[in-house]
């Protein structure tokens, strides 16, 4: 059968985790187990017990032999043969007592099971005595043994079980009450019973021949050595002060156990350290393929006679093996924690190394650490003298003394479900706990308080006494939550918390910093790495430390809510294109959020805001924030911005919010509004005041419990220009070349392949645009989908998007060069590729939607590479990032209309971070996670005075990013200009006004005017003519000045005039400027020959009949 291991360790906080061992199969004779535990030991309390003080011969009624093979004078094979065994009618049988390691030993054995047995099994029993005393001597000894019952016929059939045990005169046997089933061996064809009634059962034993000392730090020593016959020794009675100390451990046959410890473990005496008894465990580990002795420090209380079950102490130890070679070095380690009587608190009951040091330098002859089979192990330890308690509505809850001398017991406290309470933690001797840390050179460590329960969380401090950084120079506080009923790995809170560090003599001195924060599996603790300075912590006049005395405290209020993430519907979304089908199936889901202690939380909204947990949709994870701004209830959705998620998916969510009425579900109030979740995180939907709210009779609010419902109507992928690089590869890219060469005609010129047009496509549908091609399948168009034509701000964070993207040359090029498209509805390609081809650029203004934005872009890129190399582009852009001033809660203030009115509708305007604000003057940063030391990567927190929000969601926003050049642009300016003419010169006509788009931005004519003045004389002709494309219609009179600017200028070419006279033709103006561009264009006529004099003639007369000035024309003179 397969041997059982030890217990499980877990690793302290700053040590290599330990890996598990399984739980030992033989337990003392004070456990209890589960009769269905097969591999469980329990020991008879009463017939086992009672046998210890019986005949020390054999007996219960059976005929039997002991015989004894030593191996050594701690190491010893009994082999106990029991006749007429089926047929014993005696409940138990015990063997006669055998002497191994200067201890009486002797086998039990329950034919029919004892008391724990399941029905139809064998319980079998070793039970050690010491001879020198009665029962109630102070003695103990460490036995590692195997019981088994011999098949006499097959060898390998033969059951055995392997446990270690540590039997004192409380805890005499040890074995397993369910050893085997009975049927098994009474079977006389199994090959176990031989002589046809005889059995034989086997136990080898090992005896650890050890000695021990226990010192405490005022120097009482506690001792005792033992005489080779002797070999046990234990420490006195525990003492409760003992606060710091040192314990040695000296084993005396370390290699009678080397094969041992492989699988099991040697286990020394316990000793005091505060409220816990602890003890050294030593055993082996495989370690990437090494293999190390592990040590480590035990505190699990197998008497469970103790009253106090919930004890713990925080220690500091030191775990040495010390080298007996004179001028050698001793091996130490360092760690620390909070230890257990048991694991149900969640604290430890096992710190150490399973790799404390390789075995090959403990066994190595000449290293010093194993020397006459004598092996040397040592722990100094500190404990920390603390007293807690906990407090719910200012009543005292619990309390409880490290030293054991408070009243009270911590675990009141968790029998409490509320879900606001105060915690106040007193550490003593803080100042040597520091020196002790600065004399170790110990960095990064932490003490936790015990645990306290709110809400059916288990809460506690961690204080970091020398900061977080190098050179300490901050206390660093945090709080910790973790769920106490360990129900799933994705449980989450919401926790409003104030820490405070305790000015002992004026407590209105205390620092206190307040944070709102979502607790989970992945964000358990939450505070502040610079609490309080170090100078001032240990400064004598401060008040933070009084007899040598810090004081701490924690007032947590933890959300009561509730949460359901739902389907509503299948709802298809079906684009059909003339060549091919984009379908997408989505699933509409429904996310509701009830708070059900609202009340509590509403002063807290008014500063600061509340959020859910994260619910998926569509591929993003998603939250819903509540608070109050003008007392008006506020709510937004937002997108988890997070390190860890995945920041490069974007998604375009559309949603409609409610305020649930709870008595009439038909005045429930919804909201609808979108978001993108990369590049605008959220969108602020105002509700109805907040006092209207809370009306009795509204509906809103009953029993404090408030519920808010998110429906996702639409989730698509949302389109970032940067995917042009990033999802394309280097053989992808071809459908997008910009390479001059590739595009120039030749016989064997083709279009894309069709899986080279899909990648085309599947770019632009990231957007919600479609490809198509109509009657002409050399000419593609591109759809916006309908969903994000009515929606302004899906529209602006496109262009948004657009701008940002197009910041140097080499991207402005990729998307005015022709693409080569197969333009195939048909399947077939085209044959040609030209420079009628449409670019990107061509194929997004096509969406009229668009039109006039990506025309304004142009103009400003054109600008851009007019500007000389060291200036930048001109005035009139502002930052699509500028924001309403925040209030002074942090909020961002809604339009005066909507507070008048209750904020009867959405509001374009961003959520902003909410200021932490503490209590100490110097105000308090947000909380962060204490287990996050590496501060790069992460997104950064909002500073006073400093709120963070998204860019701006208005339809106008989008077009007020100016183009900031990375690069020279004038290197490249000359071919530029030339693509994005040939781009704008596809442009049917001027571009229809009244469509529905974003609004135009201002100073076109002013910036045709400059770039008419820089641009290269032979695409002078080419800007001229796209003048009325490009200057919206409130800017036409401005744009005749600057065309008729341009006719005047001395170095003007004639051949101009003609285009000039055309685009100003198409221009609208009011009569007053058009009288002023008819005596202009009178001097036109002296130096204007052959078809430049008949064009300017034609314009004349056209500019004459717009002013009623005919007869001027007819006669200029």
């Amino acid at each position: 059968m397969k041997q059982s291991s030890p217990e499980a360790v877990s690793s302290s906080s700053s040590a290599p985790a330990l890996s598990d061992h399984s739980q030992p199969s033989a337990l003392s004779s004070s456990s209890s187990s589960s009769s269905s535990d097969k591999a469980s030991s329990i020991s008879t309390a009463a017939a086992a017990e009672d046998l210890a003080v019986g005949s020390r011969d054999g007996g219960g009624g059976a005929h039997e032999c002991v015989t004894v093979e030593r191996l050594g004078e701690f190491s010893a094979v009994c082999k106990w043969t029991v006749h007429n065994f089926p047929r014993i009618k005696a409940r138990a049988l015990w063997s006669k007592y055998f002497e191994v390691g200067g201890y009486d030993c002797r086998l039990l054995v329950y034919p029919k099971g004892d008391s724990q047995a399941l029905p139809g099994y064998i319980s079998i029993y070793l039970q050690i005595m010491d001879p020198r005393g009665t029962s109630s001597s102070k003695w103990d000894c460490f036995a590692s043994y195997r019981l088994a019952i011999v098949n006499v016929a097959d060898d390998s059939k033969t059951i055995h079980r392997d446990s270690w045990h540590r039997f004192s005169s409380k805890k005499k046997s040890h074995g397993w009450c369910d050893f085997t089933p009975s049927s098994t061996v009474f079977d006389s064809k199994s090959g176990f019973l031989f002589n046809s009634d005889t059995v034989l059962i086997t136990a080898d034993i090992l005896i650890l021949n050890e000695s021990v000392n226990f010192t405490r730090d005022n120097n009482e020593v506690q001792s005792s050595s033992a005489s080779s016959t002797i070999s046990s020794s234990v420490v006195a009675s525990p003492v409760s002060d003992a606060l710091s100390g040192k314990f040695t451990w000296k084993v005396r046959n370390f290699s009678l156990f080397k094969e041992m410890i492989k699988t099991q473990k040697i286990m020394s005496p316990v000793f005091p350290a505060g409220e816990c008894n602890l003890r050294i465990s030593v055993y082996q580990s495989s370690v990437n393929g090494a293999e190390y002795l592990s040590m480590c420090l035990e505190s699990k209380d197998t008497d469970k006679t103790v009253i106090l079950s919930d004890r713990s102490c925080w220690c500091l130890f030191r775990m040495s093996v010390l080298n007996q070679k004179p001028g050698s070095n001793h091996m130490h380690r360092d760690s620390y924690g909070r230890f257990a009587a048991d694991n149900k608190s969640g604290d430890n009951t096992s710190l150490g190394w399973n790799d404390y040091m390789k075995m090959s330098d403990f066994f190595g002859p000449e290293t010093g650490f194993l020397v006459d089979d004598t092996a040397v192990f040592s722990t100094s330890f500190h404990v920390i003298k603390e007293f807690s308690n906990f407090s719910k509505s200012g009543g005292l809850i619990g309390g409880r003394s490290g030293s054991g001398s408070g009243s009270g017991s911590g675990s009141g406290a968790r029998k409490l479900d509320g879900h606001m309470g105060k915690f106040t933690w007193k550490i003593e001797n803080f100042t040597r706990l520091k020196d002790l840390l600065k004399k170790r050179k110990i960095t990064g460590l932490c003490i936790k308080s015990r645990r306290f329960q709110i809400g059916n969380r288990d809460c506690r401090l961690i204080v970091y006494p020398r900061g977080q950084s190098q050179p300490p120079c901050h206390l660093s506080v945090f709080l910790e939550v973790t769920d106490s009923r360990n129900t799933s790995n994705d449980w989450s809170c919401f926790v409003s918390h104030r820490l405070s560090v305790v000015n002992q003599k004026m407590e209105e001195k205390s620092v206190t910093k307040e944070s709102q924060n979502r607790y989970s599996k992945a964000a358990k603790d939450w505070g502040w790495r610079e609490f309080v300075t170090l100078t001032s912590l240990f400064d004598q006049d401060s008040g933070f430390l009084v007899q040598d005395t810090v004081v701490f405290s924690a007032e947590v209020l933890i959300l009561k809510e509730m949460s359901i993430m739902q389907d509503i519907s299948d709802q298809e979304t079906e684009s059909n294109n003339a060549g091919s089908h984009i379908d997408t199936v989505w699933k509409r889901s429904s996310f509701t959020w009830k708070v059900e202690n609202f009340l509590s939380f509403k002063e807290i909204m008014e500063t600061r805001k509340i959020f859910s947990k994260f619910f998926q949709a569509g591929g993003c994870e998603l939250r819903i924030g509540v608070y109050e701004s003008f007392e008006t209830i506020c709510i937004y959705l937002e997108s988890d911005q997070s390190v860890g998620s995945d920041l490069d998916k974007n998604f375009w969510v559309r949603y409609r919010m409610a305020v649930v009425n709870q008595k009439n579900p038909a005045k429930t109030v919804w909201k609808e509004s979108s978001i993108c979740t990369k590049t605008w995180n959220n969108s602020v939907l105002q509700f109805m005041k907040v006092s209207d709210m809370l009306e009795v009779d509204a509906g809103f609010l009953v029993r404090d419990t408030v519920v808010f419902v998110c429906e996702i109507l639409d989730c698509c992928p949302w389109f970032e220009f940067s995917d042009l690089e990033v999802f394309a590869s280097d053989d992808d890219q071809d459908a997008l070349t910009t390479d001059p060469d590739e595009l120039v005609d030749s016989e064997d010129s083709e279009g894309i392949s069709g899986d080279e047009e899909d990648i085309f496509r599947n770019l632009l549908s990231r957007a919600g645009f479609h490809l198509t091609y109509g009657d002409n399948p050399s000419q593609p168009q591109v759809t916006l989908q309908e969903k994000l034509l009515m929606d302004a701000g899906a529209i602006a964070g496109f262009l948004t998007g657009l701008r940002v993207y197009l910041d140097d040359p080499a991207k402005v090029k990729r998307l005015l060069l022709p693409t080569k498209l197969s333009g195939s509805n048909d399947g077939k390609k085209a044959t040609k590729s030209d420079e009628s081809s449409p670019s990107l650029m061509n194929l997004l203004m096509g969406v009229k939607v668009l039109q006039q934005a990506i025309i304004d872009l142009l103009l400003d890129i054109m600008v851009e590479c007019c500007q000389p190399s060291d200036g930048s582009s001109i005035g009139g852009s502002t930052d699509a990032n500028s924001k309403p001033s925040p209030d002074e809660n942090g909020a961002a203030t809604p339009l005066e209309s909507d507070r008048e009115n209750g904020a009867s509708e959405s509001v374009p305007f961003p959520v902003y971070e909410r200021l932490d604000s503490g209590v100490d003057e110097g105000g308090s940063a947000s909380a962060v996670q204490s287990s996050d030391m590496n501060l790069l990567g992460r997104p950064e927190k909002a500073l006073p005075g400093q709120p963070i929000c998204p860019p701006e969601t208005s339809a106008g926003a989008s077009e007020h990013v100016p183009i900031h050049s990375k690069t020279k642009w004038p290197e490249q300016s000359e071919e530029l200009l030339g693509l994005i003419v040939n781009s704008l010169r596809a442009l049917d006509g001027a571009v229809p006004q009244g469509c529905l788009e974003p609004r135009r931005r201002p100073q076109s004519a002013q910036k045709i005017a400059l770039v008419l003045d820089k641009a290269p004389k032979h695409l002078q002709a080419d800007l001229v003519a796209l003048v009325p494309k490009l200057v919206e219609q409130s800017e036409h009179p401005l744009a005749a000045c600057v065309l008729l600017e341009q006719l005047q200028k001395p170095d003007a070419e004639p051949a101009l005039r003609i285009p000039v006279f055309g685009a100003l033709s198409q221009l609208e103006c009011g009569s007053e400027v058009w009288e002023r561009v008819l005596f202009q264009s009178f001097d036109l006529l002296t130096c204007s020959n052959d078809e430049p004099l008949v064009t300017a003639i034609d314009f004349i007369f056209k500019a004459a009949s717009q002013c009623q000035h005919l007869p001027e024309a007819i006669c200029p003179c």
